[in-house]
């Protein structure tokens, strides 16, 4: 094991030195990892890209595991595939594949950073799909009870960008090693945002195809959000708050060009951007951490001098 700095790890760029600092290649190295910090009473990190994290600026004493296996297997059902990814693939990676493969169900998820290790955590999606639309299964190595364990769609409980993972009971209890999805072959995309839709319609795509979708979707996202190689960001920082329709109706009485997805049970999901921009804080800095000019979601280290406390008291 070696020493790391989380600065080094996470697309924020902010974080502190870590003690060791350990890149688990399989399973054996998970435990290993695992076992050498219960016998020197040391507390675990898991951790994944790094992209979707803030940590603190403090030294962290202990051990930081990142899963970097990143192999797979496929298995083919009639008109659908199975794939069984290891933890550590990179996500557009496994997206790219897919749609290079023709393998429908994860094309509007083309560009979101991290691994396919910490997909489930976040239940990630964009532009109508969600990771537990093709999720099967997962394993992961429970290190309170020091085995691994199996989890399928039910007990993850995903929901909107939440899982059981996320809980304070299991923050950090597992690392996850490889996941299952389900994709479709030859299957048509998915074009349910109107975003989306426009943005085909202007390229006169008629009937796009997967790889059409998902280069829309690129070019979308690379239109909104700052490469994390330039400007130390973690995308998204917000969620989009979800409320009844009686609100949304009161709220579209005093702000009638309020930006509100009917999510047809009803509730609607409010766009976190909108409220943002339209309290002005769009492109606004404080201390060394700001409000992205190009999409008020995201929070971002703009000089790569942002502490961790400069960009939760924004937030």
């Amino acid at each position: 094991m070696g020493t790391k700095n989380f600065r080094d790890l996470t697309t924020f760029r902010v974080g502190g030195k870590i003690k060791y600092y350990k890149e688990a290649k399989n399973s054996k190295e998970v435990m290993a990892a695992v076992g050498f910090a219960k016998k020197n009473n040391l507390p675990i990190f898991v951790l994944g890209g790094g992209s979707d994290i803030l940590v603190s600026d403090k030294p962290f004493d202990g051990v930081v595991i990142k899963f970097v296996g990143s192999k797979y297997r496929v298995s083919n059902i009639g008109l659908r595939v199975l794939i069984t990814v290891e933890a550590g693939m990179n996500w557009d990676d496994l997206v790219d594949w897919a749609v290079e493969n023709n393998l429908q169900g994860m094309e509007c998820l083309s560009g979101i950073p991290g691994t396919v290790g910490a997909a489930p955590i976040q239940n990630i999606g964009a532009y109508g799909q969600e990771l537990k639309d093709v999720f099967v299964k997962l394993t992961a190595y429970d290190i309170d009870q020091g085995k691994f364990v199996k989890f399928d769609k039910e007990k993850c409980e995903f929901s909107y960008r939440e899982s059981i993972f996320k809980k304070k009971e299991n923050w950090q209890k597992y690392v996850i090693v490889d996941v299952t999805f389900n994709l479709i072959k030859n299957g048509k995309p998915e074009i349910k945002y109107d975003s989306l839709k426009e943005y085909l319609k202007l390229q006169n795509s008629k009937t796009p195809k997967l790889q059409e979708v998902r280069n829309a979707v690129l070019a979308i996202r690379a239109s909104k959000f700052e490469n994390p190689k330039d400007v130390g960001n973690a995308g998204s920082f917000f969620k989009n708050p979800i409320i009844k329709k009686s609100h949304v109706e009161k709220l579209l009485k005093e702000y009638p060009d309020i930006s509100c997805r009917d999510n047809g049970d009803g509730t609607y999901k409010c766009s976190a951007g909108w409220l943002i921009e339209n309290a002005g804080w769009k492109g606004k800095t404080y201390k060394s951490a700001g409000v992205s000019p190009n999409h008020a979601l995201v929070l971002i280290n703009p000089k790569g001098d942002a502490r961790a406390s400069d960009i939760i008291e924004l937030s």
